[in-house]
């Protein structure tokens, strides 16, 4: 199955790579979003990969929404990780594949065409970036710690959003809003991030991040401090997170103001 994901990402991400340096139409323009044609197109080149090699799974993905077949295996898919970046020619976007099995997420691929990089992880067998095994890092230094923000895109204000990350940005060395979520997490795996704090996101947005940053040693916990436990998929689920390399993890979570 990884194979097949790793398959399908790549489809869509190069699809992705050879329409970013054109001028871009979009669908519609929204206050806090853009529709582009690409999203769909890519969508679907990884519809077609996974139903032609799986076609009893159900596959949610957030242009069409939920293609229902077997309920025990669910892709979650993210075909454009990262749309407003794409359109605007900012090279950080990625394309983010899950497989959610009886209600676990077993397996994450998220791909940077930007960078060739691909990042993936099964569950219990670690994580991994273009074959190499990646891991957390050990920053223990709150001044030099580097985190992003993630905010889900209709159920944060802009108000709420200044409040809630003027103490990181004021009490750790840089708070970046990269606004790809899937991506952000993939660097935490990779130990070029220290933390992530996310405010009423998807799901969706972060399934693959989160379990490839999870094979690669982070903590990971709601804003009170339990750890996360993965539940079933429903997409108007929002979550609010704290990740990081474990060693900052009740510093950075101290934080928060709710």
């Amino acid at each position: 199955m990884l194979e097949i994901a790793k398959a399908a990402a790549k489809a869509a991400g190069d699809y992705l790579q050879k329409r970013f340096l054109e001028q871009l139409i979009p669908d519609e323009e929204l206050h806090n979003d853009v529709k582009l044609p690409e999203d769909k197109e890519s969508e679907k080149r990884i519809i077609e990969v996974l139903h032609r090699h799986f076609p009893w799974h159900s596959i949610y993905s957030e242009e069409i929404g939920l293609l229902e077949r077997d309920a025990e295996y669910l892709w979650i898919v993210d075909p454009l990780d990262g749309t407003n970046n794409y359109f605007i020619g900012y090279p950080y976007f990625s394309v983010s594949i899950a497989l959610q099995y009886k209600n676990e997420l077993v397996l994450g691929v998220v791909y940077n065409p930007v960078a060739g990089q691909m990042f993936w992880a099964e569950q219990g067998g670690g994580a991994f970036l273009n074959g190499k095994r990646i891991s957390i890092n050990q920053r223990a230094d709150q001044t030099k710690a580097v985190g992003t923000y993630i905010r889900g895109r209709h159920s944060v204000t802009k108000e709420q959003e200044l409040a809630f990350t003027e103490p990181f940005v004021m009490q750790t060395k840089r708070l970046m809003r990269n606004i790809a979520p899937a991506l952000d997490w993939c660097l935490l795996a990779n130990g070029w991030l220290d933390y992530i704090v996310m405010q009423r996101s998807s799901i969706m947005d972060v399934a693959a991040g989160i379990i490839i940053a999870k094979e690669a040693g982070a903590t990971i916990t709601n804003w009170q401090g339990e750890p996360y436990r993965h539940q079933a998929f429903r997409v108007e689920e929002l979550a609010s997170l704290v990740a990081s390399n474990g060693i900052l993890h009740e510093t950075i979570r101290g934080l928060i103001k709710e």
